[in-house]
């Protein structure tokens, strides 16, 4: 049930009027209700997962808080945080682990595991780990509200694609849960509206073109893997941040807040601002939970360097049990290393050896190799894309730009409208403009993605993971 789906159109249709309609108290049994059905839509002999999570989570913030001494404490987490894991370990990582420990003492050919990946697994683990972690660091009181912990994990808006919540982000709200349609009930509408153009303009029709130069045995021309190269930039970031923006739009109708995880990344001007405007509750979750207790940058530089690589090759698993992942997250870690060293030869910024515009567009052209390893299958694919380009014959360039005129003017739009895409410029706008102009611009984005989209849309990206 995508958001952009008719089926979640009738979903949501649905369950707004329940918002409306049932009593304050019964608001967190609407949402596991909705949460559960929403999740069970795609296959419901997974719906236990998130469940599953859940019950580890409470019972072991419980455990966790009742320890007497800080290695009690310790200890409890860790089994905690292991039991979490497990499902995401099994699902994920076993058939990679399998062919490349196993493949090395004996040949492995079949699956170890043939089962599908659970929607939303590595989501919901993710969130539910940041709560007993809160708990343990004092930060967070443990949850003695079964419904509550429940609530926050499969509230449907973050449920699938995140964004990655911390306890103290959603818990509160519903704590104190709102009735009727306030005034962010507009700007709800125009963020989710943003974020179906995104998805439905801009994202789904790139993808032909760059599925046309990834696929096996095809011909790509030159041209094809130059506008695949900063294609799939743009279908990346349009298809995770259109899903975020539709997330925190719906949130936004419900009369809930959540965090912003995208902040216009192609315009940092370093990688490290990449990965701070980038799927940021996801950096943030690495920073604190990984980067900082492997010692940060607070032991020294060579110690400060393995911390950076450890930590954005575990974003790179994260991401996919393949060795394209993994080489993906360890060039953004060397990347982020550079970025570092520049950094400190220039007084404390990058600019101060590299102008922000130069930094901006090293940076754009960095990420967006990276994100050839991220798309390919393998590894010898990877390397094709990457040759592609000088390798490959570059033909009638006159009929090859007569041919893709839309997506070029795609790629134009984007990039001479990325530096605007702020969730707080919608604010301002519906906040100025009155209503009875914003409520037909909206209909104009629908009209517009509907017609482009002929009303499918293609799956998320990010459901993969």
């Amino acid at each position: 049930m995508p958001f952009s789906s008719p089926p979640f159109f009738v979903f949501f249709a649905l369950y707004l009027v329940g918002h409306l309609l049932v009593p304050l108290r019964y608001r967190l049994v609407l949402i596991i209700v909705g949460g559960t059905i929403f999740y069970s839509y795609w296959n419901p002999a997974y719906v236990w997962v998130p469940h599953v999570l859940i019950a580890i989570a409470f019972g072991g913030a419980l455990w966790i808080d009742g320890g007497q001494t800080q290695r009690a404490r310790r200890l409890r987490l860790t089994g905690t945080v292991g039991a979490l894991f497990l499902p995401l370990a099994f699902f994920k990582y076993a058939n990679f682990l399998y062919h490349q420990v196993i493949g090395l003492i004996v040949p492995t050919q079949d699956r170890l595991i043939d089962l599908p990946l659970p929607l939303g697994i590595s989501f919901v683990t993710f969130t539910l780990v940041a709560y007993v972690v809160e708990v343990y660091r004092g930060n967070f009181s443990a949850q003695r509200d079964y419904g509550m912990l429940t609530s926050h994990a499969v509230f449907f808006p973050h449920l699938i694609n995140g964004p990655i919540l911390r306890p103290n982000e959603l818990m509160p709200q519903l704590e104190h849960p709102q009735r009727a349609l306030d005034a962010g009930f507009i700007a709800g509408a125009a963020i989710f509206s943003v974020g179906l153009v995104k998805k439905l303009v801009f994202a789904d029709p790139m993808s032909a073109v760059v599925n046309a130069a990834y696929a096996a045995g095809g011909q790509p021309t030159a041209g094809d893997y130059v506008l695949a190269f900063y294609g799939y930039s743009l279908q990346i970031y349009c298809d995770f941040s259109g899903y975020t923006d539709m997330a925190l739009g719906l949130a936004l109708l419900l009369g809930v807040q959540l965090p912003q995880n995208f902040n216009r990344p192609y315009a940092a001007a370093s990688i490290v601002d990449f990965w701070r405007s980038w799927h940021i509750s996801l950096s943030a979750w690495f920073r604190d939970y990984v980067y900082i207790p492997l010692g940060g940058n607070r032991r020294g530089m060579v110690r400060h360097g393995f911390s950076i690589l450890l930590t954005m090759g575990l974003v790179g698993l994260w991401h996919g049990a393949s060795w394209t992942f993994i080489v993906w997250g360890l060039g953004h870690g060397l990347g982020i290393v550079t970025a570092h060293s520049f950094r400190n030869a220039g007084g404390g910024r990058v600019s101060g050896l590299v102008p922000n515009w130069l930094g901006t567009l090293l940076t754009f052209h960095f990420v967006s190799l990276g994100w050839i390893f991220f798309r390919a299958q393998d590894l010898a694919t990877a390397w094709r894309v990457i040759a592609g380009p000088f390798t490959a014959d570059f033909g009638d360039v006159s009929a090859y730009v007569s041919a893709h005129v839309f997506p070029l003017c795609l790629l134009a739009v984007f990039f001479l409208s990325h530096r605007f895409d702020d969730h707080r410029r919608i604010h301002w706008f519906v906040d100025r403009v009155p209503a009875q102009l914003v409520w037909p611009l909206i209909a104009l984005m629908w009209m517009l993605a509907l017609t482009i989209s002929g009303g499918s849309s293609a799956k998320f990206i990010y459901f993969d993971f």
